[in-house]
């Protein structure tokens, strides 16, 4: 049903606005809120760019706009512009940036939106956003946490702290605005922390958070939703492989299987109070489970729950709409699936890590895919119409080179 005919029918439907840079998370968010009988608006925040088909083609989406980051007054207008039609709005980041914006501007948009929140003030997500302070809840519920130390800019110059110990990690303290995956990096001495550091756009007043570096031997993502603290995540993905921390094969487990981990999940929820879609990242390292990181939005992996195990997202759109109080009624058990996710396995047919024969392989053998699904079949359509001319393009490139 088109957005006009809803109105004039009495807002019969509630409104789901998905908002966000990466496509493959959007996509989950659109199909979790249509699934539970939202209509919604897709809005694509990728800083350069133009409608990405592979979503907004979704059956569930009746609007589409480009609102690139970090345009925020924007970004806010054009969810005001929907906010009185007569009908609830429910907001769902799919990035860091979008999560911020909302709780920058809560107050204004919780008057007329049901927006994600910290005891439904404002600044809560933001603090939960901090690495540091991610890492202070972890420690006090028990969960071990790498050694870090805070690398701040002073006079222009970043200073590195008395203590650090190499190798060491970097990582940005805040992932909002422009994540900066770039800087990311393994530092065997202080003179490559040094580079890592004269990295950082100047002025931009970035906080590097530096771990010591630990070995890894198995990744773990949790993701859910949460209800003042409350939380509900039935599932665990073991990750296989990944590429800039985006995995893109793994194994979903039940969380009841893995104990420990799920206390962690709980207690760390519990100190949050956060009303939201959360991810959260463990490792092992030496048979030992660490916390690595919590992430206020679902991961890009987030269709693994929502078709894999049940739409768990889709709960939590209910819940802010008053359709229940958030109790989660799915399986707790169940046999072990596989996932992967098609994006990143294009990903690493550009790196030259897989050919198009292995992508279609491994595409063809999971139990689950992030983009293929039978109820929504185009943006599936759209997503494989490049994989006819990948062959050619890395051709033509190579070609290029030659010719140099």
């Amino acid at each position: 049903m088109l957005e006009e005919e809803i109105i004039a029918n009495g807002g019969a439907k509630p409104l789901a606005i998905v908002m966000g840079r990466l496509y493959t998370t959007r996509l989950t968010l659109v199909r979790a809120a249509g699934m539970v009988g939202c209509d919604v608006v897709l809005i694509q925040t990728q800083e350069k760019g133009y409608y990405l088909k592979t979503d907004s083609s979704s059956k569930y989406v009746t609007a589409c706009h480009h609102c690139p980051e970090p345009d925020d007054k924007a970004l806010v207008e054009l969810i005001l512009s929907y906010a009185d039609k007569g009908r609830k709005v429910v907001l769902l980041p799919a990035d860091d940036w979008v999560a911020s914006v909302l709780d920058i501007h809560y107050d204004t948009l919780s008057k007329c939106c049901l927006v994600p929140h910290v005891h439904q003030q404002q600044g809560g997500i933001l603090r939960l956003m901090d690495k540091d302070y991610q890492k202070s809840i972890a420690k006090k519920i028990g969960a071990r946490v790498a050694e870090g130390w805070l690398c701040q800019e002073v006079n222009g110059e970043y200073q590195i702290p008395e203590g650090v110990t190499y190798p060491c990690f970097t990582k940005p303290q805040e992932s909002y605005p422009r994540p900066l995956k770039y800087l990311q990096k393994r530092c065997d001495n202080e003179q490559e922390l040094k580079v890592v550091l004269d990295r950082i756009p100047k002025g931009s007043h970035k906080t590097m958070l530096v771990e010591e570096f630990v070995d890894i031997t198995q990744e773990f993502g949790v993701q859910g939703a949460t209800f003042d603290g409350r939380a509900v995540a039935p599932a665990v993905v073991a990750k296989d492989s990944s590429r800039q921390g985006i995995t893109a094969t793994g194994k979903i487990l039940p969380i009841k299987n893995m104990p420990e981990l799920q206390a962690h999940v709980n207690a760390f929820l519990k100190e949050t109070g956060m009303t939201g879609i959360f991810d959260m990242e463990f490792y092992i390292n030496n048979g030992k489970l660490y916390f690595n990181e919590f992430n206020v939005r679902l991961g890009a992996n987030g269709f693994a729950l929502t078709y894999g195990v049940s739409n768990v997202p889709g709960l939590y759109v209910k819940y802010m709409l008053g359709e229940g109080d958030g109790t989660y009624d799915g399986p707790t058990d169940f046999e072990e699936k596989t996932f992967a996710s098609e994006k990143v396995l294009r990903d690493f047919f550009y790196d030259k890590t897989m050919s198009m024969k292995e992508f279609k392989e491994v595409v063809r053998n999971s139990d689950i895919l992030c983009l293929k699904h039978n109820d929504d079949n185009k943006p599936y359509k759209e997503f494989s119409k490049v994989d006819c001319i990948l062959p050619l393009w890395r051709w033509l490139k190579e070609m290029k080179k030659k010719l140099k």
